[in-house]
């Protein structure tokens, strides 16, 4: 019988305002989406559990619980945000397909979240996916920026739904096999 491993960690979404954080959230927790805006004001902590498998490196299933923090995006609060990222292990850092400002901003939250917590797993996510075009400009900024960085990066749609649960679970496995130098 295989043994169960249960385990929380914390998870940071980051970006400019608008680019969909609180939306990717709520597709991947409730399967819901809003064209809705309601900025989010200083933080919510929203939990959602998965269950991993790692053959054949770990003889154990994982319960994976991700304490997922919506943090808020306007800079004029940047010294509000920093004590959020405290404790953080991984972040989804969010940029908008359509708006490359947002895609040139996620360097600075990626370094903000370092001057913090140090190197964590980082995914660099190219939200609005469904607004593009399939080749589109903006998608060869964000992965210019990500090599850069040497992370991941990939493209959501809150809307639609795609690549949403795949993201979560790549930043867990992610996690999971994080070994700082």
């Amino acid at each position: 019988m295989r043994a169960t491993v249960n385990i929380i960690k914390k998870v940071c979404l980051l970006g400019d305002p608008c680019v969909g954080k609180t939306s990717l959230i709520q597709r991947y927790v409730l399967n819901e989406f809003s064209d809705d805006y309601l900025p989010t004001i200083g933080t919510k902590v929203t939990k959602k559990s998965l269950s991993l498998e790692f053959e054949p490196k770990r003889p154990q299933s994982v319960n994976f619980s991700m304490l997922i923090f919506d943090i808020l995006g306007q800079l004029k609060f940047q010294a509000m945000q920093r004590p959020y990222f405290q404790g953080t292990e991984g972040a989804l850092i969010v940029g908008d397909l359509t708006r490359e400002d947002t895609l040139q901003s996620l360097k600075d939250w990626h370094q903000r979240l370092n001057d913090v917590v140090g190197e964590v797993p980082v995914i660099y996510l190219g939200n609005k996916k469904d607004l593009v075009e399939k080749e589109h400009p903006n998608k060869e900024v964000i992965q210019a920026l990500a090599a850069q960085k040497d992370v991941t990066c990939l493209y959501t749609s809150a809307k639609t739904g795609d690549n949403v649960e795949k993201v979560f679970e790549i930043l867990a496995r992610k996690i999971m096999d994080w070994n700082p130098h």
